[in-house]
Parts: structure tokens; sequence; C-alpha cells
């Protein structure tokens, strides 16, 4: 997949009073904690907290190489290390975290991956 449609995008997000932009190629994975939604970034490990639902988020970014894995979790695929199958299916990005891939979005995942 070619991900240099990422390059120069970006996604503006509210939250805590503040208004955050974020590059969508430094996007490494988020994740929904109830109505918060967390943006993990490449680099430095920082995060950005805001109140949007996953599914607004998934829009936003549709179509740049992102795949939700779970029902928490969106991933970018430009940062795809490895997965591993079978009872425990995990897919691990380059920065090393581990996350949980549902068995209904394996499938997903898969075809994404190998193309």
């Amino acid at each position: 997949m070619d991900y240099s449609s990422q390059r120069n995008k970006t996604i503006i997000l509210k939250g805590k009073g503040k208004v955050h932009q974020i590059a969508i190629e430094d996007i490494v994975y988020v994740e929904c904690e109830s109505y918060v939604s967390i943006f993990h970034t490449f680099g430095k490990g920082k995060t950005v907290s805001c109140s949007i639902l996953l599914k607004d988020i998934e829009e936003k970014v549709n179509g740049y190489g992102f795949c939700r894995i779970n029902r928490n979790t969106l991933v970018n695929l430009k940062y795809f290390d490895s997965y591993v199958s079978g009872k425990k299916r995990c897919f691990k990005t380059t920065t090393g975290v581990e996350m949980n891939v549902s068995r209904r979005k394996w499938g997903i995942l898969k075809e994404y991956i190998q193309e």
C-alpha cells in the first residue's frame, strides 16, 4: 500500500480547551475509552486526547491507510511491523506496541496488509 497520500495532510482536534493539528502520517494508532479518543503519535511518545467518537475519526482518515482492529482501536498500517495469528490475534507496530485484534476484524486486517 502506498502511504504517500498521508503526507502533508492534517486533522484538527478540539479538546481540553485547546485545538490540536496533527499530521495524519504521524498518527500511529487511536484508542477510545468511552467518549475520549487518545491519539498516539510517532516520536517522543506524544499523545493527544479529545472528545470525539472513533467512528468519526475513522471517517476523517478514510482512504489514508487506517484500519479498525477492534471496537476501541484504529491503527495506521504505515506503522505495521508484524501480527500473530491463532487464538491470540495480535497486531504489533514499529514502535513496539502490541494490540489485540478482534475475531471479526481479523480478515479485514489481513486483506489490508496483503495489498
